[in-house]
């Protein structure tokens, strides 16, 4: 298997991690661990979302095996010795030769401090990664444990390898073929009648995924963060003109199915490209 698809898996297995299906990321990323034994993010994100403590160990050991000076795996490893009541030197002597970490935001002597995004609001909660002091509304739940909003993007950049140029051939791709689209479906379904109502609510999701695909394939199934709004936006603005046309002829109900397409498009985009 590629690199790509063992990355796919990871970030779908952590994404159904902090929606709550902890059975589906268990599935995904132990199938990630199997495709790429040596990859360590896969180790970590399945460490948080096996059962039991016995796996959790395996999970960080192997990580840490991998790396001995991975920081993460090191101190997921020391925690579950600890929990297990464990005098094991593996999960011990790595910690204990580690400075701990420099706090970079005000705390006084209770441990309680000031979140490092929102200064005037004081918390005790560090992320477990940078040990950034933040607040609930920055914390953000990873089978891992709490983190930080700039640690979340770290990590979701790896999983983001397109560029630029990419955001130019998705707008061009995804403007030329909804303006067709919606020209179809003002001029074609337009006249219809109230069929016009099931018919685009059948159509619209399945020519938006067709948009979606093309785009993904012309800039090689790269990732971007904003490849899905890119694309969308794009989808809006070649649909605008068919709405004012219509706006400015006076046809309330020639809105409809350049409408439901404008709605139904960006929808299927944004969960397609996402």
């Amino acid at each position: 298997m590629s690199d790509t698809s063992t990355a796919d898996l990871i970030q779908q297995g952590l994404t159904a991690a902090r929606v709550g299906d902890v059975a589906d990321a268990r599935r995904l990323l132990a199938e990630a661990t199997r495709q790429s034994p040596t990859n360590i993010e896969a180790w970590l994100g399945l460490a948080g979302v096996v059962e039991s403590l016995e796996e959790k160990r395996h999970c960080f050991a192997t990580a840490v095996a991998l790396d001995p000076n991975h920081q993460e795996a090191k101190a997921g490893l020391a925690l579950v010795e600890q929990k297990l009541g464990s005098n094991s030197p593996i999960s011990k002597a790595p910690v204990a030769d580690e400075p701990p970490a420099t706090p970079t935001t005000f705390e006084n002597e209770t441990g309680v401090g000031f979140c490092y995004r929102h200064p005037q609001t004081e918390t005790a909660l560090r992320c477990n990664r940078c040990n950034k002091l933040i607040c609930p509304k920055c914390a953000q739940r990873t089978p891992v444990g709490f983190r930080c909003p700039d640690c979340i993007r770290e990590q979701e950049n790896k999983y983001y390898s397109g560029g630029n140029l990419d955001y130019v051939i998705a707008a061009v791709v995804s403007f030329i073929l909804s303006l067709l689209a919606a020209g179809a479906f003002t001029f074609i379904l337009g006249g219809l009648g109230f069929f016009v109502l099931f018919i685009a609510f059948i159509l619209a999701p399945i020519v938006a995924g067709f948009i979606a695909e093309a785009v993904r394939w012309t800039v090689g199934r790269r990732r971007s963060r904003y490849l899905g709004r890119i694309s969308a936006g794009a989808l809006v603005l070649a649909t605008l003109p068919f709405l004012l046309l219509n706006l400015l002829a006076g046809s309330i109900f020639g809105l409809i199915a350049p409408g439901l397409f404008l709605f139904l498009g960006v929808t299927t985009i944004l969960a397609r490209l996402r």
